[in-house]
C-alpha cells in the first residue's frame, strides 16, 4: 500500500494553476521565414500594478526542465515583455522592435509544447504563475506553414486549455514586407477592446496567496 501511494505521488502531473498577474500571451514556436530558430515568447501583465520579473523562470516540457531565467526586468500594468532568440537587427530576425530580453535559450518544440512560468526557481519553492499548452501532440494554435503565432485569447483561463488560444489573425511588430502573422510586442486590438486598461475584468483578482507550487 505504501509503495502504491509513493508511486502515485511521484507520477501525479503538475496541475496548471489559475493564471497569476502575468500570463504567457503569445508564442512563435514555428520560427519565421528567415529562420526556424527565430522564435519568441511574449508575456502580458494583466494586473494594474508593475511586476518585477527578476528571477522569474520559464521551464519546458513535462519534466519541467529550466529553459531560461530572467535575471532582471519588469513589466508595467497592461504591458508586454518580449523574450526572443535574436535581437531586432539580427539578419535572422523578422521582429521589428528590440525584444526586452534576448537569449539563445529560447527553444520551442513543434510538438508536445509545454511551457510553465514561475516567479522564481521551481526547485526553490517558486510559484507557478502560468502555463502554455498541454504537452500533447501539436501545439494548441499557430501554424508552421504560414508562420502564424499562437495567441492567448482568454487571459483569466488556464493556459493548458485549447480555447485559451487561437492562431494569429493580425499582423504588427514585423519588419517591412514580412509575411509572418502575430503581434510581437503588443496585444491584438481585438483582445484589448475587452481589456482597455490592461486589467482582466472577467475574473476576481488573483493574489500571490492563491498561487502555490504544484505537487510533483
Amino acid at each position: 500500500m505504501r509503495l502504491f501511494i509513493a508511486l502515485f505521488a511521484f507520477t501525479t502531473p503538475i496541475v496548471a494553476q489559475h493564471p497569476g498577474p502575468v500570463v504567457i500571451s503569445e508564442l512563435m514556436w514555428s520560427g519565421s521565414s528567415a529562420s526556424s530558430a527565430d522564435e519568441w515568447i511574449e508575456l502580458y501583465n494583466r494586473s494594474n500594478t508593475t511586476v518585477d520579473l527578476s528571477g522569474w523562470t520559464l521551464t519546458r516540457g513535462s519534466d519541467d526542465a529550466i529553459m531560461l531565467v530572467l535575471e532582471t526586468g519588469s513589466i508595467a500594468a497592461g504591458g508586454v515583455f518580449l523574450i526572443a532568440n535574436y535581437a531586432a537587427d539580427h539578419e535572422k530576425s523578422r521582429v521589428a522592435g528590440h525584444p526586452h530580453h534576448v537569449t539563445t535559450a529560447v527553444s520551442l518544440p513543434n510538438t508536445k509544447l509545454l511551457l510553465r512560468l514561475y516567479d522564481r526557481d521551481p526547485l526553490a519553492d517558486g510559484r507557478l504563475v502560468d502555463t502554455a499548452d498541454d504537452g500533447r501532440g501539436a501545439p494548441l494554435a499557430g501554424d508552421a506553414t504560414t508562420k502564424k503565432a499562437m495567441v492567448r485569447t482568454i487571459f483569466h483561463r488556464a493556459g493548458d486549455q485549447p480555447d485559451s488560444w487561437a492562431t494569429a489573425t493580425e499582423q504588427s511588430g514585423w519588419d517591412a514586407g514580412a509575411s509572418e502573422w502575430g503581434t510581437p510586442g503588443s496585444i491584438p486590438a481585438r483582445l484589448l477592446r475587452d481589456h482597455p486598461t490592461g486589467v482582466d475584468t472577467l475574473t476576481e483578482p488573483t493574489t500571490w496567496a492563491t498561487l502555490k507550487k504544484p505537487a510533483r
